[in-house]
């Protein structure tokens, strides 16, 4: 199946054949390339200068040309990428973590997440990291997505993950600077730390609203199989 990327459409401008839902629409690469061309949203990279380099990223400051001609730049965090995983025990709960985040000063519920090592592939780091973070074994592991959190300035990709877990964790071997408490919520309570505000961390919110949406998908071709 070849690689494909969802956009959504706001304008009346007439579209390729090849697309027909005006909403959203999965396009080849490719054509979705095309397109961008043909709607002047391309932006052309004029040269690239490093700015920093720390442990986990390094900054590029771009310099670049708008398609009628226009110059600016752009300043864009690299990033070799995430990976997200939603972990549910054999009793229905999910397993998530509290840990502080010095950026935003607060203590933050979210789901188990970490970056991808050098050379490291996304399913490997899934399995890696919620074992590491949490302690739980996986049992099995399946592909949500992938999202880019921060278009605007990072090319982050986080790979989504949903992962069957053993129902009692293993000892945490967290990294060195790693402080972190395993939470154990229910599907329900989680509803409702998403309604109060206190779930808030946006890669959090974006897996358990995709895994939500496809247990419900689901259950309703479970009920239209059933009928």
């Amino acid at each position: 199946m070849p690689h494909s990327i969802l956009i959504s459409v706001l304008s009346q401008t007439p579209l390729p054949k090849s697309i027909n839902n005006q909403n959203q629409i999965a396009v080849d690469i490719s054509e979705r390339e095309r397109y961008d061309a043909d709607m002047n949203l391309t932006e052309k990279t004029l040269d690239t200068r490093r700015v920093f380099e720390g442990r986990a990223l390094v900054i590029d400051v771009v310099d670049i040309e708008l398609p009628d001609g226009r110059r600016s730049i752009r300043e864009i965090v690299r990033h070799r990428g995430a990976a997200v995983i939603l972990g549910q025990r054999p009793d229905g709960c999910y397993v998530l973590v509290r840990q502080y985040r010095k950026a935003v000063e607060q203590a933050l519920l979210e789901v188990v997440a970490g970056g991808l090592d050098e050379g490291e592939d996304p399913d490997s780091a899934a399995r890696r990291e919620m074992e590491e973070e949490s302690g739980y074994e996986v049992v099995s592991l399946k592909k949500i997505g992938v999202i880019v959190p921060c278009p605007g300035y990072s090319e982050e990709h986080l790979h989504l993950y949903y992962a069957r877990l053993s129902q009692e964790p293993r000892t945490q071997r967290l990294d060195s600077d790693e402080n972190l408490e395993p939470v154990v919520m229910t599907a329900e309570a989680l509803d409702a730390a998403l309604d109060a505000g206190e779930l808030i961390d946006g890669k959090s919110v974006a897996i358990w609203l995709m895994w939500r949406r496809m247990c419900a998908m689901e259950d309703g071709a479970q009920e239209v199989r059933a009928e």
